[in-house]
């Protein structure tokens, strides 16, 4: 597989969407800023910024986004709006930021949902190690009249107990009326999981995997990358679920660098979907 460098040439980038038929979405675990990290988040967040350009997203969402990335990415990407609030209290702490196209898209609604037995309070659930959190956009398609109910979140790295049960909480949360689902996140852990297999059952919310079934499916197997360019033959840990009745054009892990690096521990992951006519 050729890995692309990104050349570093503008701060400001406009992206432009996706074909008006479709919808892409991505999901990308950015990383928090960490010292021990090569290379760390100020060389990481310019060739981060022109990947989603280029990539050119209606909807992404972002993992372990400290306040400061997410001010970043925002400034590099002004055609944006977005939404996300800090695990820890609200405030403070990593995110789960949605961004998304302002030009096609109208927000109806946003909220924010801890992965705990009490989802309006700040607070972590089991054996999990960091408090998590569900963030959900209620958006209006401005081109296809479409409502889209929008999930973003990031389960716990430890904690078996609290995956399983963070998977149960997004799969009962009530589909918006007449919308359409997507859920997104790096979910640490596999496609032969218990968490997977909840959210990707006929059951309940009726999801699919977005890779499952692409026309086209292009890259490694392996989500995560540890900050090693080679490493692609591992697990998929970060997935996008939609509708089951949706057709997915494309899948796509993206394997980008820059200087021989690899720009976060994990590929970004990128899919198209065909909106049905309202």
């Amino acid at each position: 597989m050729r890995i692309f460098p990104i050349l570093l040439t503008t701060l400001t980038l406009i992206a432009a969407p996706a074909h008006a038929e479709t919808l892409r979405l991505m999901s990308y675990n950015i990383r928090v800023d960490v010292s021990s990290d090569n290379p760390r988040w100020a060389e990481r967040r310019e060739p981060m910024a022109k990947q989603i350009a280029f990539t050119a997203p209606d909807i992404f969402g972002v993992q372990e986004a400290a306040q400061t990335a997410v001010a970043d990415l925002a400034d590099r990407l002004p055609s944006y709006d977005h939404y996300g609030i800090g695990r820890d209290d609200g405030v403070k702490g990593e995110t789960t930021t949605l961004f998304y196209d302002r030009a096609r898209f109208v927000r109806i609604e946003a909220s924010t949902q801890w992965c705990s037995k009490t989802p309006d309070v700040p607070g972590k659930d089991a054996d999990a190690a960091y408090p998590r959190t569900i963030t959900r956009l209620i958006l209006r398609d401005k081109q296809s009249g479409k409502l889209l109910d929008v999930r973003n979140t990031h389960f716990d790295n430890v904690g078996v107990t609290a995956r399983e049960n963070c998977a149960r909480q997004l799969e009962a949360i009530p589909r918006y009326k007449d919308a359409v689902i997507m859920i997104m996140g790096d979910f640490n852990t596999g496609t032969d999981s218990v968490p997977y297999r909840i959210l990707s059952s006929e059951d309940g919310l009726n999801l699919k995997d977005a890779r499952i079934g692409a026309a086209i499916d292009f890259g490694p197997q392996g989500t995560f990358n540890d900050f090693n360019i080679a490493q692609t033959d591992g697990e998929a840990i970060d997935h996008i679920f939609i509708d089951r009745a949706l057709t997915v054009t494309r899948f796509g892990v993206l394997t980008d660098s820059f200087g021989g690096r690899v720009i976060s521990d994990h590929f970004p992951i990128v899919t198209d979907v065909v909106l049905p006519p309202k």
